[in-house]
């Protein structure tokens, strides 16, 4: 995320990067990759680490809600889609939020589902790739340093908890897939197929309510009241 009214933002030099690391995530290769692929590239681009490797689930949340974050310049999330979740949603639990989410964040794709990465590689201009590649293209515009605003969504459930979210939401089948898979870890993106056909053999009744705002029509020249 880039200060508002900017299009885009670069890191300085030299920058000081802190990254959020689950060792677990993917097929568990995550640590070596980041030291195979990614500390190399970023030695190189004058841009030093500190490695928080995550010990269990919302460890990455606590640490940048209740954390000193002035000493980074950025944070670097080497994982899938869900620890950049958690760090999301701990930055915007912080009394000083509004200030936190200006840090610029950075996704490495290290887990079972890396759909933001993916996305930013595309969005990049970079051809459709996968795991290691994938990973050296995103370190690559790590280390170029430009980052603009990314779009946030706001949710809020029955029970009055608040989410925020990056890529989409689910709930029913896909959540199911994605909860139940979590022991198949060990296979990578395979864990998905897997836990679709052990969520169709068991397919459950979902029942639930849908609530909305419709959108307001916009008033144009036509459509403004008579004097």
């Amino acid at each position: 995320l880039s200060p508002p009214g900017d299009s885009y933002g670069v890191l300085p030099r030299p920058c000081h990067a802190l990254v959020l690391l689950n060792p677990q995530s993917g097929s568990g290769r995550a640590l070596d990759d980041f030291q195979a692929v990614v500390q190399p590239m970023l030695a190189e681009a004058d841009i030093a680490t500190t490695v928080f490797i995550t010990e269990r689930p919302h460890h990455a949340h606590e640490k940048v809600r209740d954390e000193d974050l002035s000493q980074w310049d950025t944070l670097v999330v080497m994982s899938g889609d869900g620890l950049l979740f958690e760090v999301v949603n701990g930055l915007m639990e912080r009394p000083d939020w509004r200030e936190a989410m200006k840090k610029p964040l950075c996704i490495l794709p290290g887990g079972s589902g890396n759909a933001l990465a993916a996305s930013i590689n595309y969005y990049a201009g970079y051809d459709h790739v996968a795991k290691k590649k994938l990973l050296t293209n995103c370190t690559f515009i790590l280390c170029k340093g430009l980052h603009t605003q990314m779009d946030l969504v706001s949710l809020s459930t029955a029970s009055g908890k608040r989410f925020f979210s990056f890529l989409g939401f689910g709930w029913g089948f896909i959540s199911d897939v994605d909860i139940d898979s979590e022991k198949y870890r060990w296979l990578g993106s395979a864990r998905f197929t897997l836990g679709t056909l052990q969520c169709l053999a068991k397919l459950r009744v979902y029942q639930g309510r849908l609530s909305y705002l419709p959108m307001a029509a916009e008033q144009g020249p036509r459509d403004a009241p008579a004097p």
